[in-house]
């Protein structure tokens, strides 16, 4: 079987509850998911652009994903960087994008200039 689909298989069984407009339950459901999606990538069991084509897999297909990471993505300037993945920042600040939302700095990437 493909490692794609035995990832999104993965990923798919361990989104938890979201609860009822529950936004932490949400936030962390999504943190979550791309957390585990990062250490799939971390140890090359699969590529970045795989990971980023799963999470759009599952905003279209589990409904408690995608209202997670709506969530997240309207909330992406609330969430301190050092918990998001690098996965997880990505495609949240895409998500904004496709929602006509401006984008977020990402402040670790950039280095001190001095």
């Amino acid at each position: 079987m493909d490692k794609t689909l035995v990832a999104y298989d993965k990923l798919y069984s361990s989104i938890p509850s979201i609860g009822f407009l529950n936004r932490k339950k949400r936030i962390a459901a999504f943190l979550k998911i791309t957390n585990m999606l990062q250490i799939m990538i971390d140890k090359d069991d699969i590529s970045e652009d795989d990971g980023l084509y799963l999470l759009s897999v599952l905003v279209r297909k589990c409904s408690r994903f995608q209202k997670a990471a709506m969530m997240t993505a309207l909330n992406l300037t609330t969430i301190e960087r050092k918990y998001l993945s690098n996965i997880g920042f990505k495609y949240s600040n895409d998500f904004r994008c496709s929602l006509r939302m401006y984008p977020v700095d990402d402040v670790e990437s950039q280095k001190d200039v001095s």
